[in-house]
């Protein structure tokens, strides 16, 4: 009998140890590097706010101009100061985006920027994550070279891949014409943001995305009430299967 106590302590002690190890996994200080198609409605806001909606501490910050690629940023063009940001800033998780065709347009640019920017983060002790994108909607032979340069990237530099591409790919097979895309057909709408930020949510976390608010509320300095997102529950709930769907493709 004693022994059989000893054996139910010592399992009791490993399920807290994985569960306190997941959590302290999850990263609190986030800073997203990009562009237009990371500030694009809100973005690092609305990931925040969804970690937040599970009693998740996660505070998220970013550095974006539209339409910057890695190299400006590494350079400081524009007045950028992502690097800056990355040796000060004390985050534990750096989100990378460059910019929208550089994986079809120039693709070694892309692998050496991001192989320093990669080097960098991982020498201020930070996990780095890749931002996966979309093609345009015109144009959805764009999501292969984009997966392949971005998981190539990934393994050179360690990162973990948020595949939100591949979501918005998979979104529009099973609903064609699902309207993820502003009429620009490049940046996203806001359900195309939602949609990515519950990428983001099941990647970061390790969690589930299904069950997730349909509508995503803060406040703003005077206390008066924000919208960032306000979806029907059903396309939510579209919305948050098919991130799990293609998170679970991507793991490993």
């Amino acid at each position: 009998m004693h022994l059989f106590h000893r054996l139910i302590g010592t399992l009791l002690f490993l399920i807290i140890a994985i569960g306190l190890q997941a959590q302290s996994a999850i990263p609190k200080n986030v800073l997203f590097v990009g562009n237009s198609y990371t500030y694009f409605w809100n973005l690092p806001q609305t990931v925040g706010l969804l970690a937040k909606e599970k009693n998740i501490a996660m505070v998220t910050r970013q550095s974006t101009v539209g339409g910057a690629t890695w190299g400006q940023h590494w350079r400081k063009d524009r007045g950028l100061k992502t690097i800056d940001l990355i040796e000060h800033g004390n985050f534990d998780a750096i989100v990378i985006q460059d910019f929208s065709r550089s994986a079809v347009d120039t693709p070694d640019s892309l692998l050496y920027y991001g192989q320093l920017l990669g080097d960098l983060i991982k020498q201020k002790g930070a996990q780095a994550y890749v931002y996966m994108s979309w093609a345009r909607e015109w144009d959805p032979y764009m999501q292969k070279p984009i997966t392949e340069k971005y998981t190539e990237l990934a393994a050179k530099i360690n990162a973990r891949i948020v595949p939100v591409g591949p979501a918005w790919q998979r979104a529009r097979e099973l609903r064609p014409g699902f309207p993820l895309y502003d009429e620009d057909g490049s940046h996203p709408s806001p359900l195309g943001t939602y949609l990515t930020a519950c990428v983001f949510y099941g990647v970061f976390t390790q969690q589930s995305p299904v069950g997730l608010p349909s509508r995503i509320v803060t406040t703003d300095k005077d206390g008066e009430t924000l919208f960032l997102s306000v979806q029907s529950a059903e396309t939510a709930l579209f919305c948050q299967k098919v991130a799990e769907e293609i998170i679970a493709q991507f793991k490993g």
